[in-house]
């Protein structure tokens, strides 16, 4: 729904996408929503590639969204901001019986902006970047 409630609703499904990459290793719908000016995805892809390459795979590494917000004001690019507060667990790595370590998430919180568009098959996030954290 092209709406603020829409939007936020949006942002949330977003990092939904995220964890479920985490869990599976497959990008592909958070890839399908999210444009190449995607800071936070890059970063993502890198990450999920190396952690399911071969029969490898990660535990952990969730995004918990602990705020959404929009002042719901078009910017001159055409984009609607929302910022999202979050905090994110550890991720550890596997593989068949080997176990490679532990990345440490960010407990404390931290801000992310993304900045969407609505198009003809819903919200697309043009730009997604870190602000703090």
């Amino acid at each position: 729904m092209q709406s603020k409630e829409g939007l936020e609703a949006f942002a949330r499904y977003w990092y939904d996408l995220i964890n479920y990459g985490f869990e599976t290793g497959d990008v592909d719908p958070i890839k399908a929503i999210s444009g190449p000016e995607c800071v936070v995805c890059d970063n993502f892809y890198r990450m999920v590639a190396s952690g399911y390459k071969d029969e490898d795979w990660i535990s952990g590494g969730a995004l918990v969204v602990q705020g959404v917000s929009s002042e719901y004001v078009l910017t001159p690019e055409g984009r609607y901001q929302v910022l999202i507060q979050n905090a994110q667990e550890a991720s550890e790595y596997y593989g068949p019986g080997v176990f490679y370590g532990t990345r440490e998430g960010y407990p404390e919180p931290g801000v992310q902006i993304i900045e969407a568009r609505y198009r003809a098959d819903g919200w697309y996030a043009e730009r997604v970047d870190t602000i703090s954290g």
